[in-house]
């Protein structure tokens, strides 16, 4: 019996298009995000039997916009989605829907962040991250980790 324990640290930037042609004081759209968030996929055990791993972020990530953030918010990483445990490596999938649903983009324009009310207030995001046991099967035991940088484009 093999076993793994897999984790995903979440970084978070944001990017900011804001063109100002005056020199009166202007308030400026923002939207910032929690840092820290973690995606944890626990024990994974490498048996015929073990079916796909889930996981999701909870509450761990969140997303405050002002009211003057006129475009609805995107999301997307560039981070290869592949964790590490010295030379191995285990993919996974990350999306904002279902675990295996529509992966997140991996570069801009990225996946609007529906639902999102731009009031100021901090609202949870669900990232969801799947390891499938195809993928598993065969690595050797260890700690696979990865801190992945996401972006979010306003």
């Amino acid at each position: 019996m093999r076993r793994a324990c897999a984790a995903l640290r979440l970084r978070l930037t944001s990017a900011v298009f804001a063109v100002a042609a005056s020199t009166a004081a202007i308030a400026v759209p923002t939207c910032t995000t929690a840092s820290g968030a973690t995606l944890a996929f626990g024990s994974i055990v490498a048996l015929a039997s073990t079916p796909d791993v889930t996981t999701n972020s909870g509450s761990s990530f969140w997303v405050n916009c002002t009211s003057d953030v006129t475009s609805a918010p995107t999301l997307y990483s560039s981070t290869e989605r592949k964790l590490q445990s010295g030379f191995a490596e285990l993919s996974f999938a990350l999306s904002l829907a279902t675990p295996g649903g529509i992966e997140l983009p991996s570069a801009s324009p990225g996946a609007p962040l529906t639902g999102l009310t731009r009031n100021g207030s901090n609202q949870t995001v669900t990232l969801h991250g799947k390891v499938r046991a195809a993928d598993f099967k065969a690595l050797p035991s260890g700690v696979y980790s990865r801190s992945i940088t996401l972006t979010i484009e306003y």
